[in-house]
C-alpha cells in the first residue's frame, strides 16, 4: 500500500507538473497570439498607408504629367492667351478630373476656362511656376463655390523661356478618399495634414464618429482628450516637422474602447502628411475569436484534463492548418489575399532568371459599386466569388492571382513569354468574362478593364509592377473602361 502511495504521489506530482507546464505553455502562447494580433494590425495599418500615399503621389503626378504635356503644345502657339489655348483650357476641364483650368501670363493674369480672368501675382505658387519650378498651392477656398481646392501649376516654355503658367485645380477634400473604406469596417479617419498638424483634407470613413473635421489642429484634438499623453504627441510632432513616417498608440485616459493606432507618413508635397487613425478595438476586431477559444479551451482543460490533451493536439494541428489557409487566401474569392500575394509574386521575382518573361496585371470589374447599390451586398459578394472562380479557371497553375482590395484583382503570368502571348489572355478573359451571368441580376452582362505591365523590364518587384499596371489601368478607364492598356514608359530620359 506504502508503495502504491508513493506511486500514487509521483503520478500526481507528475500529472501537476504536466498540467502546470501545459497551462504556462498555453498561457504563453496566448500571450504570443496577442501579441502577434498587435504586430499584424498594426503592419496591416502601415502597409495601407504606405500604399495610398504612393497611390496619392501617383495621382499627383499624372496631373501633372497631363498639364506638363498641354503646356508644351500651349508653348508652340503664336500668343500664349490665344483662342486656341483657351480652347484647351476648356478641354482640360471637360476631360480630366481637375476641376478649374487656367492659363496665366508673365503678369501674373490667369485666363480660366470658364472667362473668368483675375490677377494671382501674388500666390506663391504662381511664383514659383513662372521661375520654371512645378507647384502646389496651399489649400484655397474657393469664392465662387466654397469648395477647399489646391491649384497645380506648372511653366509654359517658348524656346526654353517661361512665358506663363498652366494651372489647375482639384478638390483637395477628394484627395482624402483614401482606399480604406473596406479596412477594419470603416471605422478609421483618413488625413491629410501640414507638417504643423493642421487638418487640410479629412475622410471620416463609413462607420466613424470622429469629432475631427476639416481645420482641426491634429496635437491640439489628442492633446485635449488626453492632456497627460503630452509626450506622445510631442514625438509625432517631431516627425511632423523632420518629414518622418511612423506609428503611436494614443490612451486616453485608460479606456480602452477609445484607444486608438496614429499612422502616418509624409505624401512628398508641401510637406504634407497622411495619416490614418482608428481604434484598437477596430483594428483588432478580425482577431475577437481569440479570446472566446481561450476561456472555452482553459475552462475544457480544467473540467476533463485527460482527454482535453487529446483533443489540444487534435484541435491545434485542425486550427494550424485553418489558420495558414485563412492568412494566405481571401475568404470570399478563394485566391490569394492582398498580404500574401505580394509577398508570393515577390518571391518569384526574386529568382532572377535571365530568360524569364512575366506578366503583371491588374483588374478591376466595371462599374461594380453600381453592383451593390442596386442588387444589394449579398449579391456583389455572390459576384465576386463567382469572378474569383471564373479566374483561377483562366490562369495555369504556375500563375499568381490575388485579390488585394474591393474588386481589385492582380495576377502574375508566369513566364508569359511575349507581349503578344499576353494580349492573346487579356483579350480572351474579356471575352469570356462576357458569358457570366448572375440570376439576380437580370442578364446584366460584366466586363472588365485592365492594366498590364512586364518583368523585369517595369520592375522587379510586386510594387514596382503594380504602379506601372496602376497606371495602365488608370488610362483604360479613362478610355471608357471594358478594355486594356500595357504601361509604356513616356518619361524622357
Amino acid at each position: 500500500m506504502k508503495k502504491n502511495h508513493f506511486h500514487l504521489k509521483n503520478y500526481v506530482v507528475a500529472t501537476s507538473v504536466f498540467i502546470l507546464a501545459v497551462v504556462a505553455g498555453i498561457l504563453i502562447f496566448f500571450g504570443c497570439v496577442q501579441n502577434s494580433v498587435r504586430t499584424n494590425s498594426q503592419q496591416t495599418l502601415e502597409t495601407n498607408v504606405e500604399r495610398q500615399s504612393e497611390h496619392l503621389r501617383t495621382i499627383l503626378d499624372i496631373h501633372y504629367q497631363y498639364l506638363d504635356e498641354i503646356a508644351s503644345a500651349m508653348g508652340k502657339s503664336e500668343e500664349l492667351i490665344s483662342e486656341e489655348n483657351k480652347e484647351r483650357l476648356v478641354s482640360i476641364y471637360e476631360k480630366t478630373s481637375l476641376e478649374r483650368a487656367a492659363l496665366i501670363d508673365e503678369n501674373g493674369n490667369a485666363y480660366y476656362d470658364n472667362g473668368e480672368i483675375k490677377n494671382v501675382s501674388h500666390r506663391r505658387y504662381f511664383k514659383e511656376a513662372i521661375s520654371g519650378r512645378q507647384a502646389i498651392s496651399d489649400p484655397l477656398e474657393s469664392s465662387v463655390d466654397q469648395e477647399v481646392r489646391v491649384v497645380l501649376c506648372v511653366p509654359v516654355y517658348k524656346e526654353d523661356k517661361v512665358i506663363g503658367v498652366l494651372g489647375g485645380s482639384c478638390n483637395v477634400t477628394a484627395l482624402s478618399h483614401m482606399l480604406f473604406d473596406d479596412l477594419f469596417g470603416g471605422a478609421g479617419n483618413s488625413l491629410i495634414t501640414t507638417r504643423d498638424g493642421e487638418i487640410i483634407a479629412f475622410d471620416g470613413g463609413s462607420s466613424s464618429n470622429t469629432e475631427i473635421t476639416y481645420g482641426t489642429n491634429l496635437f491640439n484634438y489628442y492633446g485635449e482628450k488626453n492632456p497627460r499623453r503630452k509626450h506622445i504627441l510631442q514625438d509625432v510632432q517631431a516627425d511632423f516637422q523632420n518629414g518622418e513616417k511612423g506609428l503611436v498608440k494614443l490612451s486616453f485616459g485608460g479606456r480602452m474602447e477609445e484607444d486608438c493606432y496614429l499612422e502616418y507618413m509624409p505624401v512628398g508635397y508641401n510637406d504634407w502628411m497622411i495619416c490614418y487613425t482608428v481604434p484598437v478595438k477596430n483594428a483588432q476586431q478580425a482577431y475577437d475569436f481569440i479570446p472566446r477559444y481561450e476561456l472555452i479551451f482553459m475552462g475544457s482543460f480544467c473540467i476533463m484534463v485527460t482527454v482535453l490533451v487529446i483533443y489540444i493536439i487534435l484541435r491545434n494541428n485542425k486550427e494550424k492548418a485553418e489558420l495558414l489557409r485563412t492568412a494566405q487566401r481571401d475568404a470570399l474569392t478563394g485566391v490569394y489575399n492582398k498580404e500574401n500575394t505580394q509577398k508570393v509574386i515577390d518571391s518569384i521575382l526574386r529568382e532572377k532568371n535571365p530568360s524569364a518573361f512575366h506578366g503583371f496585371l491588374i483588374m478591376d470589374m466595371d462599374h461594380f459599386k453600381k453592383v451593390n447599390d442596386v442588387y444589394g451586398h449579398a449579391v456583389g459578394d455572390k459576384v465576386l466569388q463567382m469572378f474569383g472562380d471564373f479566374l483561377k479557371a483562366q490562369f495555369r497553375e504556375q500563375d499568381v492571382i490575388g485579390r488585394i482590395g474591393g474588386d481589385e484583382f492582380v495576377a502574375l503570368l508566369y513566364n508569359i513569354g511575349s507581349r503578344e502571348n499576353m494580349e492573346s489572355r487579356i483579350k480572351d478573359i474579356q471575352k469570356k468574362i462576357g458569358e457570366l451571368h448572375v440570376d439576380e441580376m437580370e442578364g446584366n452582362q460584366f466586363t472588365l478593364s485592365a492594366g498590364i505591365a512586364f518583368a523585369p523590364q517595369d520592375g522587379d518587384t510586386f510594387m514596382e509592377l503594380y504602379q506601372k499596371a496602376d497606371l495602365a489601368l488608370y488610362q483604360t478607364k479613362r478610355g471608357g473602361r471594358n478594355g486594356y492598356r500595357i504601361y509604356e514608359n513616356t518619361k524622357s530620359e
